[in-house]
């Protein structure tokens, strides 16, 4: 087992030991349970008199605005939690490596919240399903790129969360920077492009978090690359910020 592998493992160890993960877990899953319910009548007679599609996961991702947050959260606690407790004391003197300890938690934490997000959202296809079933185009294929995307986002959206932890390293400050980029940002950014006839912040706002996101759950992969390098950026000046001061 080499130094990574060992590090990554302590992190595990740490996310599942500790009962506030199970509660944003928990919370994640009740939240896109009845958003997924409660919306999906009214979103496919919305998507229909649009002349759009209704899918199965087409409640799934009215929840979505909602959970991200909550798996956000989950993420910059990873590493916020530490510095308030001062236990980043600790686990920087068991990994010395400011490169080594950030990848492992990227990696646990990616991987924590690809896995529980894709279970939330067939849990939400599942709870929907009764209502959705008679207006949806059910395509099998289809459905699972779709619920593999929501999970990958997902996950990029708790490393970006992770990456601000470590930059702001204050879980009140970090969570309100992911509030402001995944839903201030976008609409600001559309706001001042409408005032100023600066049509330039509109193709900036679409570069955003969510509304790449929102591309890239439904199909575009260019733009998951695109939200891959705004996840691994935030990370690497996490890395940076590591190095340069003090736990």
């Amino acid at each position: 087992m080499n130094a990574l592998t060992r590090a990554a493992a302590a992190e595990w160890l740490k996310l599942r030991s500790v009962r506030s993960t199970w509660w944003f877990a928990g919370g994640a899953l009740l939240t896109m349970l009845l958003v997924a319910v409660l919306e999906a009548k009214d979103t496919a007679v919305f998507l229909r008199k649009q002349g759009l599609p209704v899918e199965p996961v087409s409640s799934v991702l009215e929840g979505l605005d909602w959970v991200q947050l909550i798996f956000g959260s989950l993420g910059m606690l990873a590493v916020t939690s530490e510095y308030a407790t001062r236990s980043i004391v600790v686990t920087l003197a068991c990994t010395p490596s400011r490169a080594r300890l950030l990848l492992a938690k990227t990696a646990v934490v990616g991987a924590t919240i690809f896995v529980a997000g894709g279970l939330v959202a067939v849990l939400g296809v599942a709870a929907s399903a009764p209502q959705l079933e008679k207006y949806w185009e059910f395509d099998a294929g289809q459905v699972t790129g779709r619920i593999l995307a929501i999970a990958a986002y997902l996950a990029l959206i708790a490393v970006l969360a992770l990456g601000l932890g470590t930059l702001i390293r204050r879980s009140a400050g970090a969570i309100t920077t992911l509030f402001a980029l995944l839903y201030v940002l976008p609409i600001g950014l559309q706001g001042l492009a409408t005032s100023l006839g600066a049509e330039f912040l509109n193709t900036l706002a679409d570069y955003t978090p969510a509304p790449i996101g929102e591309r890239f759950i439904a199909g575009e992969a260019a733009s998951g690359l695109v939200l891959t390098a705004w996840a691994a950026v935030v990370v690497a000046a996490g890395v940076w910020v590591m190095r340069k001061r003090d736990a």
